[in-house]
C-alpha cells in the first residue's frame, strides 16, 4: 500500500466512524433556541476538544495496550466488531441504538453550552472514534506513520466542523431522506473496514 492509498483508508475510516452528517439532526434539536453564532462557537469549540481528545489517543494508545496486557490482535478483532455492529446500525440493520439517551438529551437541552459535553465528548469523540485510532497507531511502521492519522483526524473534524455550522442550510437543501442515505452509505464503508479489522487480527494470531 503506497502512501496516498494509507491516507485514504485512514481518512476513510475516521470519517466514517465520526459521520459528522448523522449528527446534524441532534445537533440542531439540542441548539434549538440558540442563535447562528452561539452555534458556530460550540461547534468550533467542541471540534477542537474532540481533536484534542483523538489525537491523544492515538499516541497513547500503544502504551495503553501494553499497560493492560492486550494484544494487537485481540484490539483488532473487539475494534472491527464493535465497529461492524455500528455498521450495521447505520444501515438500519440492527435496531438502531441512539447516539443519545433520552436522559442525556433532555440534559443538553438544558446547557447552554453543549460543546463539550455531550457534543465533542462523547458524540465526536467517543468510545467507537477513540478505539479506531488506537488501532489505526497500533498498525503504524514507524513513528512516520502518526501524521497520517493526525492529518485525517484534523481534516474529519475540519469537514464536521463545515457540516455543523451550515447544518440549517443542509437541513433544508438535502432532507432526512438525504441525510440517511448518506449515513447509510458510511455505514457499508464502516461494515466492510470492520471485516478487514476482524480478518487481520485472526490473520495475525494463527501467523
Amino acid at each position: 500500500m503506497n502512501s496516498m492509498e494509507k491516507w485514504l483508508a485512514t481518512f476513510g475510516v475516521i470519517f466514517a466512524i465520526v459521520d459528522p452528517f448523522g449528527y446534524v439532526p441532534i445537533f440542531l434539536s439540542l441548539t434549538a433556541g440558540d442563535s447562528e453564532f452561539q452555534r458556530r462557537k460550540m461547534v468550533r469549540k467542541a471540534c477542537l476538544t474532540a481533536f484534542i481528545v483523538l489525537t491523544i489517543s492515538t499516541f497513547l494508545g500503544q502504551q495503553i495496550l501494553s499497560f493492560f496486557a492486550i494484544s494487537i490482535p485481540a484490539l483488532q478483532i473487539s475494534g472491527g466488531l464493535i465497529l461492524l455492529i455500528i455498521g450495521f446500525e447505520m444501515m438500519k440493520v440492527l435496531p438502531v441504538v441512539e447516539k443519545l439517551s433520552q436522559k442525556e438529551e433532555t440534559e443538553a437541552v438544558r446547557k447552554e453550552d453543549i460543546s463539550i459535553v455531550p457534543l465533542a465528548i462523547p458524540m465526536l469523540s467517543g468510545p467507537a472514534s477513540i478505539a479506531t485510532v488506537v488501532v489505526l497507531s497500533s498498525q503504524t511502521e514507524s513513528i512516520a506513520d502518526y501524521p497520517v492519522i493526525v492529518s485525517c483526524i484534523l481534516l474529519t473534524l475540519l469537514i464536521t466542523y463545515l457540516v455543523l455550522r451550515s447544518s440549517s442550510r443542509l437541513m433544508q437543501f438535502i432532507g432526512v431522506t438525504g441525510l440517511n442515505v448518506m449515513t447509510r452509505i458510511m455505514g457499508l464503508l464502516l461494515c466492510a473496514i470492520a471485516v478487514q479489522y476482524v480478518i487481520n487480527g485472526f490473520l495475525a494470531v494463527r501467523s
